[in-house]
């Protein structure tokens, strides 16, 4: 069992922790979770954009955003927000670039897990 850190970037543990009352083999095991979670979010955006069905895009992006914001991952939920916003506005001229960010939040959250298990 690894130990979790006093600092992971992109995560704000000391916002996320207490809310799940401070069990931290609960928080990496959660954090872990939307970490591996990362592959299959992106491939249901990929084909969401190429079908031009802007509703998955928000729908894939607003449920990952709730579920990085309550775990305080900033990065992911932060991306995650911006690619919502965009998919609701139907701006498919951007949409490639928020997943793009998305992906790379993602990417930065898993290799700051890398190693650790609860």
């Amino acid at each position: 069992m690894s130990e979790l850190p006093d600092f992971l970037p992109g995560i704000d543990i000391a916002a996320g922790l207490p809310r799940v009352a401070g069990n931290k083999k609960l928080y990496l095991k959660l954090l872990l979770q939307v970490s591996g979670e990362g592959p299959k979010v992106q491939e249901k955006l990929n084909a969401a954009i190429m079908a031009g069905d802007a509703n998955t895009v928000r729908e894939v992006a607003h449920s990952l955003k709730g579920s990085a914001g309550n775990l305080a991952i900033t990065d992911v939920a932060r991306a995650a927000e911006q690619l919502e916003l965009a998919a609701k506005a139907e701006d498919f001229s951007t949409l490639f670039v928020h997943v793009d960010a998305l992906e790379q939040a993602m990417r930065r959250l898993a290799e700051a897990l890398e190693g650790l298990t609860p």
